[in-house]
């Protein structure tokens, strides 16, 4: 296999054998395509960033500025948007699956994109960033769902790791190019993005479970055919479709979804998954992310809010590759408990530095805040920012994930936003060294969480992943 490295038409062509015999690269391509939507799901995020404040001038792209009120309208209608998506994704992940369902999201990313820009009021703005947020709301679950779905157990976690590191360019595209491309450029990018992840997507695979549920068994073992090395055994082929067969039966078979989401399985997963959540949204993750200017101008540290975006932006970069790249290799558990105590140990140091400033000359340290920040941004993109989620799309039985997702994503937009709200009265209040240490705190609690009660899925199947959690010997209750 040496020679197919080395340049030439026939080595090129071995190593393309190669890549089509013996690698599963149908796995990556899917999870690299849904990445694409992931990068398009953050420029939505991220929209407002490098556009609101031109809305709100006299030179606003709708003709005339957006008052303070309208502008709050404008961000918070998203995640109305979000949560609209949210229920839709429950009525629409049996009925037309997974790979619809991300095609639908990208339609409606594309539609929020033109309505965007041939926007010339306020009502057609808010229309816009509802129809983004919809979009989002059903897309963001339903990505790992599908990647889950799709990956063979001894890579899923490497998979899973793929969109995320896709995602982030979305956020650095707008954060580094944003401010200096006009409106009608921006908006043109924003509809590219999603056309191109459709275009794509539409040759990949659908989920063999998706298929298997629909009665669609012959499809289902093409799919997992297209999806496997060619050269695992006949054997190994069967042993595959029928642990999708089994599966399927167990989470879908006799038991109503009521009677599902009653089992100690669900509860045991909707609690695990909730406490993750939580690890993310109270560790400092949006906290930082929407108050990083004033937190550095707190820490007299003088970067344009542009260039410190992309700062901040970048380090998310080689965090999540390495990230994805141990996954499979250590685990859930180990990453996401020394996620959350490393990020706990970067913030918790930065509040230390806030409070100390005020009474002592910290001139001979004057680069901590900095350092202190991006080690926080670092570690928690190690973790933090992305497992919960892939989490989820593991520890929920087949019959409960759309249920179980929805709870979940009710659950983190309500805590995202009460945890805001909270975030600038104790600013105001008591100062940000304050919200630092609580975040803190609350990271090292996640790592006791994670290295004691998160349950491993490494190289599992569904099946033994719901029967660890349904084994007396797991005490998450």
């Amino acid at each position: 296999m040496k020679s197919a490295f080395i340049c030439g038409k026939s080595s090129a062509r071995e190593y393309l054998d190669f890549l089509r015999n013996d690698a599963r690269y149908l796995q990556y391509m899917s999870a690299f395509c849904v990445g694409i939507l992931q990068l398009s799901i953050n420029m939505n995020l991220t929209w407002a960033s490098p556009i609101l404040p031109r809305l709100l001038t006299k030179d606003s792209p709708i003709g005339k500025p957006l008052t303070n009120d309208e502008a709050s309208w404008v961000l918070s209608c998203t995640y109305l948007g979000i949560l609209t998506g949210a229920l839709l994704l429950v009525l629409l992940l049996d009925r037309i699956g997974p790979k619809c369902v991300l095609l639908l999201g990208a339609c409606l990313s594309i539609s929020s994109w033109i309505i965007l820009g041939v926007a010339k009021s306020f009502v057609l703005l808010i229309i816009g960033r509802v129809v983004a947020g919809i979009g989002d709301g059903i897309s963001i679950a339903c990505i790992y769902i599908y990647v889950c779905e799709i990956a063979s157990k001894d890579i899923r976690g490497r998979l899973g790791a793929i969109p995320v590191f896709v995602g982030v360019f979305g956020n650095l595209f707008n954060y580094g190019a944003g401010p200096y491309l006009t409106y009608t450029i921006f908006t043109i990018c924003g509809v590219i993005v999603p056309t191109v992840f459709f275009v794509f997507f539409f040759f990949m695979p659908n989920s063999p479970y998706y298929l298997v549920r629909k009665g669609r068994g012959k499809e289902a073992e093409n799919v997992i055919m297209a999806l496997s090395s060619k050269t695992t055994s006949r054997s190994d082929m069967e042993a595959m479709i029928r642990e999708v067969e089994e599966t399927v039966k167990r989470d879908t078979g006799s038991q109503t979804l009521m009677q599902s989401l009653l089992t100690p399985n669900f509860r045991k997963a909707l609690l695990i998954v909730s406490v993750a959540m939580s690890i993310t949204i109270f560790s400092g993750m949006d906290f930082v992310s929407a108050y990083l200017q004033v937190i550095l101008e707190a820490s007299s540290v003088s970067l344009s809010k542009e260039l410190s975006s992309l700062i901040f932006g970048l380090v998310q970069v080689p965090s999540v590759m390495v990230s994805g790249l141990l996954l499979d290799k250590f685990g859930r558990r180990p990453l996401l408990c020394f996620s959350s105590f490393c990020a706990g140990v970067a913030i918790f140091a930065e509040g230390i530095y806030l409070y100390l400033q005020k009474t002592v000359d910290l001139n001979n340290v004057a680069f901590l805040p900095a350092l202190c920040l991006i080690s926080f941004k670092m570690f928690a993109s190690f973790g933090i920012l992305y497992l919960p989620t892939f989490i989820a799309g593991e520890l929920f039985a087949i019959g409960t994930k759309k249920v179980g997702n929805l709870i979940t994503s009710c659950y983190s937009s309500g805590m995202v936003f009460a945890h805001l709200k909270v975030v600038g009265s104790v600013y105001e209040s008591w100062g940000i060294y304050t919200i630092c240490w609580f975040s803190g705190g609350f990271c090292f609690l996640g790592a006791l969480f994670s290295f004691y009660l998160l349950p491993e899925t490494k190289g599992k199947t569904f099946n033994e992943i719901q029967n660890d959690l349904s084994s007396t010997r797991n005490n998450v209750v």
